[in-house]
C-alpha cells in the first residue's frame, strides 16, 4: 500500500545526490518530527491493530464467525497501512538527516526504515 514511501524515497535520493540540503540543526529538528510521529502515534496504533486481529467472543454461529473474520481482515489491512506509514516516516527522517550531512545518523535511520516492514510484519 502506497502511503508516502515513493515521496520519502525520492527525497532521500535527492539528499544522497546533494540536491536537497539543509543545516544540520534544522535537519535534526525535522527528523525528530517524523520519529516522534512514529513513536507517539504509529507505534500505538500498531499495538491496537494487533489486538484487533485477535478478537474473541463472537460465538459459534456461522454469521458470528464471518463477522469475526471480517474484523480480523480489516485489522490486518490497517496494520499493513500503518507499517507502510512507519517506513515512510522513518525514511523521511533519514532524508532530512542526510540533507543535513548527518551521514551516520541518516544511515542508521535509513536502516531502521528498511528493517521496519520485515520486523513489523513478522510480529503482526
Amino acid at each position: 500500500m502506497e502511503v508516502g514511501q515513493t515521496t520519502a524515497n525520492a527525497l532521500y535520493q535527492q539528499a544522497v545526490g546533494g540536491t536537497f540540503r539543509m543545516e544540520a540543526d534544522a535537519a535534526r529538528k525535522c527528523a525528530e518530527v517524523y520519529t516522534r510521529f512514529v513513536e507517539t502515534t504509529i507505534d500505538t496504533q500498531l499495538r491496537a491493530a494487533g489486538d484487533l486481529q485477535r478478537l474473541e467472543g463472537f460465538g459459534g454461529f456461522e454469521s458470528a464467525q464471518q463477522l469475526q473474520s471480517g474484523f480480523a481482515a480489516k485489522a490486518l489491512k490497517m496494520t499493513e497501512a500503518l507499517i507502510a506509514m512507519k517506513e515512510a516516516a522513518l525514511r523521511m527522517a533519514a532524508a532530512y538527516l542526510r540533507a543535513g550531512q548527518l551521514i551516520e545518523e541518516a544511515d542508521a535511520m535509513n536502516a531502521r526504515a528498511i528493517n521496519t516492514a520485515a520486523t513489523e510484519v513478522s510480529q503482526s
